[in-house]
């Protein structure tokens, strides 16, 4: 009687016969790696999910619910870089007025808004999110109309708005980003007549 060849697993010093439990070289087309994941593949020693969650639905809401935003800080610090990079200046942030914008012209009344792709619902960008998406639909659209209703209120008090897209603050885009901004602030300078 021919005895069964054995293997060694190389992480675990375990030896098994092929097709016991435990072998992860049955056949040269197994993609399973010890130690990964069960919902990883792997192809030549690179390991990629396959996009399945590793919580339940339940556990991923008490995990999403407990990040905490720090609103769109990132965003304002990128559009700060491109101010300095192209000599923009007279901006304050912050200011307490309608809306709460992101950066404020004050000498040509200009309010300048940084909107995220994803939160107000970019029409290039934007993803609509699968799960829970009767929510997530409702928050942008409810994003977007509030939008509408300060850019209303501002115009009403005197003050022009500019809305910079996420998507607007990448190197290919800033130089077009700053000289849309720069025309607005030229035809509001003090002292030239504004129109009605």
């Amino acid at each position: 009687m021919k005895e069964k060849s054995k293997f060694v697993h190389r992480n675990r010093g375990e030896t098994s016969s092929p097709g016991q439990p435990g072998n992860t070289r049955q056949h040269p087309g197994n993609t399973r790696r010890p130690g990964k994941p069960e919902n990883a593949l792997c192809h030549r020693g690179r390991c990629r999910s396959t996009g399945t969650d590793v919580f339940s639905v339940a556990q991923r809401s008490a995990v999403m619910a407990a990040i905490r935003g720090r609103g769109n800080r990132g965003t304002e610090l990128r559009l700060i870089a491109i101010f300095r990079a192209h000599q923009v200046t007279g901006w304050r942030r912050h200011r307490p007025i309608i809306g709460k914008p992101d950066f404020v012209f004050p000498a040509q009344r200009v309010a300048v808004f940084v909107d995220g792709c994803f939160w107000h619902g970019c029409p290039k960008h934007a993803t609509w999110p699968k799960q829970n998406a009767e929510f997530w639909r409702a928050k942008i659209l409810h994003n977007r109309a509030r939008d509408r209703e300060v850019n209303r209120l501002l115009k009403q008090t005197g003050w022009r708005v500019v809305r910079i897209w996420e998507h607007a603050l990448t190197k290919k885009h800033a130089a077009r980003t700053v000289a849309r901004l720069q025309r607005v602030l030229a035809e509001r300078e003090p002292g030239r007549k504004r129109e009605t």
